[in-house]
């Protein structure tokens, strides 16, 4: 993360303790990758972000279509999601309407949560 932060080359390094979360920040990583984000859920995300306001956490893992908003509302920086949005059943079948329908459902859901205020 150091070496990365030196060279002004992002580093999103997986996290999974508001200690880890805190020790990446200060190692330099401008965006902490929550790992997986299903572990405690957007309630989880609040109350961290809300006692450690300086992060910018990144759920992942456990985000879906649905509840991506409701991260957002909760504290969280970003989301990371590809399963949920790029279906391996609608990728095989190429559905890229499906891929797209989607990206509008979790769009709406995102939309929701406005835009994000840096801490």
């Amino acid at each position: 993360i150091e070496w990365c932060a030196k060279r002004n080359i992002v580093s999103v390094p997986g996290c999974q303790t508001p200690t880890e979360l805190v020790s990446a920040y200060r190692a330099g990583a401008p965006l902490q990758k929550l790992f997986p984000g299903v572990a405690g859920g957007p309630a989880w995300v609040k109350a961290v972000s809300s006692a450690l306001p300086f992060l910018s956490i990144n759920p992942t893992s456990g985000v879906t279509l649905d509840n991506a908003g409701e991260y957002l509302k909760n504290g969280a920086a970003s989301v990371g999601l590809v399963a949920p949005l790029f279906d391996p059943v609608a990728i095989a079948n190429e559905d890229w309407d499906q891929i797209a329908k989607n990206a509008e459902k979790v769009m709406a859901n995102v939309r929701e949560a406005g835009p994000y205020v840096r801490k």
